[in-house]
C-alpha cells in the first residue's frame, strides 16, 4: 500500500503550523502585556519597574524572579507610593529592576541592588513639578531605606535620587555620587 501525499496536503499541514506558531505568539504577547500592567502599587506598575530601552534594543530579557518580584512589591510599597501620596505628583522611575546581563550591558556594579529588585533610580524632572532635591529629603526623613543616593547634579538639586530598601537590615546609608578623573565616587553625607 503506498501511501501518496498531495502538494495541497503540505500546504496545509504548513499553513495549520504557521497559524498554530502564530497564536502561541499572540497569547505569548497579551501574557506580557498583562504582566507588565501588573500593580506593584498604586502608582507603579511591573512596566515601570521594568522598562529599559537597551533591553529592548539589544533584545535581553528583563523579567524579574519571583523573589525579585517580592522585592519590587516591597519598594514600591514601602518607598515609591509614599512619595507618591505625599507629593501628589508623578515620579518617574528612570531605573528599577535590572537582569544581570542588562547590568553587565551598562557596565553596572556586579553588586547592583537593581539586579535584585531592592534599587529604583527617582526623576522628579521627568513629569516636573517636583524637584529631586524634595525628593531625597523627604526619603530621607520620613521612609526607611537601604541606600539614598544623591546621584551627580550640583550641591542644590541631583539629576536624579537613588534608594534602595531591603525586606530587613536596612543601612539607612545616606551617599552623594560624583565624578573625578572620570571616575564615579561616593561620599558619605
Amino acid at each position: 500500500m503506498s501511501l501518496r501525499i498531495s502538494a495541497g496536503d503540505v500546504f496545509v499541514k504548513m499553513v495549520r503550523g504557521i497559524l498554530e506558531n502564530a497564536a502561541k505568539v499572540i497569547i505569548g504577547i497579551r501574557e506580557l502585556a498583562q504582566y507588565e500592567k501588573m500593580k506593584l502599587s498604586k502608582n507603579l506598575s511591573l512596566g515601570e519597574a521594568i522598562k529599559s530601552a537597551t533591553a529592548i534594543k539589544h533584545g535581553i530579557n528583563n523579567q524579574p524572579s519571583g523573589e525579585h518580584l517580592s522585592n519590587l512589591i516591597q519598594i514600591a510599597n514601602k518607598v515609591f507610593q509614599p512619595l507618591r501620596d505625599h507629593f501628589g505628583k508623578p515620579i518617574a522611575v528612570t531605573s528599577g529592576y535590572r537582569s544581570e546581563a542588562l547590568n553587565d550591558l551598562i557596565g553596572g556594579s556586579s553588586s547592583s541592588q537593581h539586579c535584585k529588585g531592592e534599587a529604583l533610580d527617582l526623576d522628579a524632572d521627568v513629569f516636573g513639578g517636583l524637584e529631586n532635591w524634595e525628593i531625597f529629603e523627604f526619603i530621607k526623613n520620613n521612609l526607611e531605606f537601604d541606600q539614598l543616593i544623591w546621584e551627580f547634579g550640583s550641591d542644590e538639586n541631583p539629576d536624579w535620587v537613588h534608594v534602595s530598601y531591603k525586606s530587613e537590615n536596612n543601612r539607612g546609608e545616606i551617599l552623594e555620587a560624583f565624578r573625578e578623573d572620570k571616575k564615579i565616587k561616593y561620599a558619605r553625607l
